[in-house]
């Protein structure tokens, strides 16, 4: 009855959002999904959406997609302003906030809640398929995080991190990556 019953939550939140639905998507209780003027929201197949997540569609030309089996963790923020994209088997932990966009902060006399946010064009973030992201962490702005990569808990990702990287830190920087040839994880000077 359980099972049944989260089932067809999903399916409600998922219609009255416009947004692709697949038996084997779970969303869990108190996700908040915003899609302001009907912009683009994928969920592909076995998707899950931990308990308690906010998810936001801004407008009409964003676009938020998420892969199949990828697994967003609890109290997790997703804000697309331009584009988000999420690739295949994607893991975050909890309290991940992923946004292409900040709050406008740039007239002194306007309280910044007032201002908007501040989202260049070409704004967009991209996570790499089979990428783990730590607890706590952020990803902000104009940003590719590549495959398989893991950022480290409480990190601030604001700059790209190239394929098979460990990153960690505020501003998050590589301090590990992958060698083909050695087939290990080397440290990065």
């Amino acid at each position: 009855m359980k099972l049944l019953l989260q089932t067809l939550i999903g399916w409600i939140k998922c219609k009255a959002n416009h947004i692709k639905y697949t038996k084997e998507t779970y969303i869990g209780i108190n996700v908040k999904i915003i899609n302001r003027e009907g912009g683009r929201f994928e969920l592909k197949p076995k998707v899950i959406i931990r308990p308690s997540c906010d998810l936001f569609v801004h407008k009409l030309d964003s676009h938020l997609s998420i892969g199949e089996g990828t697994e967003i963790g609890n109290h997790s923020t997703i804000s697309a302003q331009n584009s988000i994209v999420i690739e295949d088997n994607v893991l975050t932990a909890p309290n991940v906030y992923i946004a292409d966009h900040n709050h406008e902060y740039e007239d002194i006399h306007i309280p910044i809640c007032q201002q908007g946010t501040r989202c260049s064009p070409c704004s967009r973030v991209v996570i790499g398929s089979g990428t783990w992201l730590g607890k706590n962490m952020v990803v902000a702005g104009n940003v590719k995080i590549g495959r398989n990569c893991v950022i480290g808990a409480n990190s601030v990702v604001t700059k790209d991190i190239p394929d098979y990287c460990v990153a960690a830190g505020v501003p998050a920087k590589v301090i590990r990556k992958y060698d083909p040839e050695t087939r290990q994880w080397a440290k990065t000077a």
